[in-house]
């Protein structure tokens, strides 16, 4: 309780006026209670998320089922030579958030999909966040539905996925499939974990359909 207020009693004691100030630090606790419990949510999902990192199947190409995501994104050609080139693009999602947003490990660039049709995977399309459930983001997001994507890791970062995007399209040619929307390239472990460039690990999602023009169907 603040000092102000516990001079301000003792000044004027009475004991309705007591009750109404311990209700009022009631409340006051139960709020911070509820705010340790989303931090607590917050630093489990990075654990969670980093452990799943480290325990990465590299160059292996795999077909996955993605959940629901909500993010927060903004369309912006760049490319990337340094993890500086994307700290603009950062502050352009996270700057002007009244609560802070955690952003290690969720920051993510994407290749549209008629680049990715076009085999086009020198530079970016748009930069986007992945909220947790707990966020409170002021700003326009987008729900991204449960999807299919072809999915790799490797060790590296942004600069070595181009050499990836085309393994993954010759993947997608050798079964039957197509592009369905824009890339998701996130580097799970990067600058904002460790200096040690050989721990980073990057991941590459690209939703797909079956392909109409194929035969593999």
């Amino acid at each position: 309780m603040p000092l102000p207020r516990i001079a301000g009693f003792l000044k004027n004691r009475d004991v309705s006026k007591i009750q109404e100030m311990l209700r009022q630090q009631k409340e006051e606790v139960i709020r911070k209670q509820r705010e340790l419990q989303v931090i607590e949510r917050k630093i489990s999902n990075r654990l969670l998320q980093l452990g799943d990192a480290l325990s990465s199947r590299f160059d292996s190409i795999e077909m996955i089922r993605t959940e629901p995501r909500r993010i927060a994104w903004i369309r912006k050609s760049l490319s990337i030579s340094t993890y500086l080139d994307l700290e603009t693009s950062i502050h352009q999602l996270v700057g002007d958030q009244k609560d802070a947003v955690v952003f290690l490990g969720k920051v993510g660039v994407g290749i549209a999909k008629e680049h990715l049709e076009e085999k086009e995977y020198s530079s970016y399309d748009m930069v986007f966040l992945i909220l947790d459930p707990e966020d409170s983001y002021e700003g326009n997001t987008d729900r991204l539905p449960e999807e299919t994507c072809v999915s790799v890791r490797f060790c590296g970062s942004h600069r070595e996925a181009p050499e990836y995007y085309r393994k993954l399209e010759e993947y997608m040619a050798a079964h039957g499939l197509a592009v369905s929307g824009f890339s998701r390239e996130i580097t799970m472990i990067d600058y904002g974990f460790t200096e040690d460039t050989s721990q980073f690990v990057t991941e590459i999602q690209i939703p797909v359909e079956a392909d109409a023009a194929s035969d593999c169907w």
